[in-house]
């Protein structure tokens, strides 16, 4: 796990003073920009139907005890137009291009981090649960995969390169994971966290049967999205995989700070994550 403020920014302190700025400013405004977009299409897809910016302000604290990295930044958005396309699977009777277009997103994420070609059966699963699954949507989706690679290929061949091929290198990184190593700050506020996101879980499974079918099908899609992107993190030593599990896990509690009924209890838990969240920041610029 990062435990450093601004890795970025201290990585360019030998370039250029302003060029630590600049990267600063840019991390800060790419996450917050990012969240806003999340949230928007979040409200737009109906996943959660009660306009509000909760989802905004849950991403921005999942994010608080990371190192900020405008490169993965720009992974993500890429990574909400996948999710764009999955969630526009719904009520499609020729869902071709939307299915090549999430496929070829997903490929050329996949330049930058192999291991999100594992995200691929989360196609599948759309058109299963959105009904609209054949054997061209199949067919398309396994070619779309090939498109980036293609001309990626094509550029190698003719400058006599070695073929570039995706590699995953699996190893269970939790093995090493000691608790009490961490410093005070990352122990609140992963303890919060946890609390946080079984109270999530809990309101989820338990009002799910409520929800519209749009919306109760959409978190099928993105349940399994969470489910996925922590095994990738789990069993791969790239440990900027985590920040793939942040747009499910933010929607999932986002949703327990809407929906739930006993108004106080959600009020309290959402300032005890936010105080956490910015005493672990502090505690981490101070460091």
């Amino acid at each position: 796990m990062p435990s450093y403020f601004f890795l970025e920014s201290k990585n360019s302190d030998n370039i250029s003073p302003f060029f630590s700025v600049f990267i600063v400013s840019l991390s800060f405004l790419l996450t917050t920009l990012f969240a806003t977009s999340l949230n928007n299409l979040i409200y737009e897809k109906d996943v959660i139907k009660k306009p509000n910016f909760v989802l905004s302000f849950v991403f921005l604290l999942l994010n608080t005890p990371f190192v900020i990295n405008y490169k993965m930044m720009i992974f993500l958005f890429f990574l909400l137009f996948f999710l764009n396309n999955l969630l526009k699977l719904y009520k499609q009777k020729q869902p071709y291009s939307i299915v090549f277009n999430a496929g070829t997103i997903l490929s050329l994420l996949s330049l930058y981090i192999p291991h999100t070609l594992v995200l691929f059966p989360l196609i599948i699963l759309a058109t299963l649960v959105f009904r609209n699954i054949d054997w061209r949507v199949i067919s398309i989706s396994l070619l779309s995969l090939l498109v980036p690679y293609f001309f990626v290929w094509t550029y190698q061949l003719f400058f006599h390169q070695k073929l570039l091929f995706p590699t995953f290198n699996f190893n269970y990184i939790l093995i090493n994971f000691n608790f009490s190593s961490y410093p005070l700050h990352h122990q609140i506020w992963f303890s919060v966290l946890a609390i946080v996101f079984l109270f999530s879980v809990f309101e989820l499974f338990r009002w799910m049967y409520k929800k519209s079918i749009r919306s109760r099908e959409s978190f099928t899609i993105i349940i399994f999205f969470l489910l996925i992107s922590v095994l990738i993190f789990l069993f791969t030593e790239n440990t900027e995989s985590v920040f793939l599990a942040f747009i499910p896990l933010s929607i999932i509690i986002a949703n327990f700070f809407v929906y739930y009924k006993k108004s106080r209890l959600s009020e309290f838990i959402f300032i005890l994550f936010f105080f956490s969240s910015v005493f672990c920041r502090l505690s981490m610029i101070n460091m």
